[in-house]
């Protein structure tokens, strides 16, 4: 069924990947009629081109904010050329999902009560600087509202909600799958609201069936490189990029932190086939680096693919936070002080159920060695590209 379809043969990937495991999906859902939130944002659009292969008759809904109507229909046409099958099984709906009815109008929202049976929700504000009473109002509003949705969707099958693996806030040590509330703080309002949105999710995941998936920092293609935003290790290499060649970098902090990047074709991959996959129903699910490099070593690859010099000495994190809380000193090096975190980060993400669902695929997160080249040579190409995507997935 699935493999029939004509496609371009880049996305044609996650076909192959899961050639031997199609009938591991629920065709209840692959059938259906999906509402996704987030689009036009990266990690929804590159969601989106896995689903629309995997799911040749669904129907999607893709709720936007008005403002995002031009952007968001030159994505479609985009993927209309690339996939012709595409055409016509779309809409746009206007909304925003802090508001009442998630801003639809009325006859949409009652429409789409009765046919949706499956949500993906993806958006969210990713900015690690936000404003607290902004990400409360989107992060855990927003979701909020999305299962008030999901508990009224009389014929709803599922709810796949992207969370982060961040919502381990300042934890250490191994995290499980499992695991939510451990008394943990937090490094910002990113990942407070993150961490309430997901306690909610799970605290109505007895009247709604859903399966939580939670992915570390994305970063780009790591075939193509090819990504709609920089963030996360962008901020080192912008910083090189600017740097004369002949001032050395240091290492910052603890140069054994696990630094927890996936490109975004795994990411989604991944997401994609646990999101339609039968029988998870009650499950999280890391969608991580099984194997992730230490800050130290991610430093020194970053380095040898712009070809600058190793890194000299180790610069305490301390000294480089205290030094970057300083808006002038911040805004000169072009790395956010929320960034430094993940660097100086002592968390390492088991991933074992995610790697069993996905043990009949192809699917798995290839190691940053092998691809950090290939973003570098992106990055040089576009270095015009935005660092940040305030609201979107």
């Amino acid at each position: 069924m699935v493999a029939d379809m004509n496609i371009d043969v880049a996305q044609s990937d996650i076909l192959e990947k899961i050639d031997g495991a199609v009938d591991a999906l629920d065709p209840n859902l692959v059938d259906g009629n999906v509402l996704v939130t987030g689009f036009p944002g990266f990690v929804a659009k590159q969601l989106l081109r896995r689903l629309i292969l995997l799911q040749p008759r669904a129907r999607f809904y893709l709720l936007i904010q008005g403002h995002l109507r031009g952007v968001a229909e030159r994505s479609l046409a985009e993927l209309e050329e690339m996939l012709p099958e595409f055409e016509g099984r779309w809409e746009l709906v206007e909304g925003d999902i802090t508001a009442v009815n998630l801003g639809m109008a009325e006859a949409k929202h009652r429409a789409l009560l009765d046919t949706v049976t499956s949500v993906w929700h993806l958006a969210a504000i990713y900015d690690l600087a936000v404003p607290e009473r902004v990400a409360y109002q989107v992060n855990v509003g927003g979701t909020m509202k999305i299962l008030d949705f999901c508990e009224r969707a009389s014929g709803l099958k599922r709810l796949n909600y992207v969370s982060t693996c961040y919502v381990s806030g300042e934890r250490e040590g191994t995290v499980y799958e499992d695991e939510l509330d451990a008394g943990q703080r937090h490094q910002n309002h990113y990942e407070t609201t993150k961490f309430w949105a997901e306690v909610e999710v799970r605290r109505r995941a007895e009247q709604i069936p859903t399966v939580i998936l939670r992915p570390g920092i994305i970063v780009g293609d790591s075939r193509t490189g090819e990504t709609d935003k920089y963030d996360g290790p962008y901020f080192l290499i912008k910083l090189l990029h600017r740097m004369p060649e002949w001032l050395p970098m240091p290492n910052v902090g603890r140069g054994e932190a696990l630094v927890n990047l996936i490109p975004i074709d795994f990411a989604t991959d991944a997401m994609a086939y646990l999101g339609l996959k039968a029988g998870l129903t009650g499950q999280t699910f890391h969608i991580a680096d099984a194997h992730p490099m230490q800050a130290r070593d991610v430093i020194a690859a970053i380095l040898a693919a712009m070809g600058r010099a190793p890194a000299v000495a180790t610069v305490p994190h301390e000294l480089v936070d205290a030094a970057l809380s300083r808006r002038n000193v911040e805004k000169l090096a072009g790395v956010p002080r929320e960034t430094l975190a993940y660097f100086n980060h002592g968390a390492r993400y088991d991933s074992r159920q995610a790697q069993a669902a996905l043990g009949q695929t192809g699917i798995y997160c290839p190691h940053l060695a092998s691809y950090i080249q290939t973003l570098v040579d992106y990055f040089l190409r576009h270095p015009e590209k935005s660092f940040l995507d305030r609201r979107g997935a």
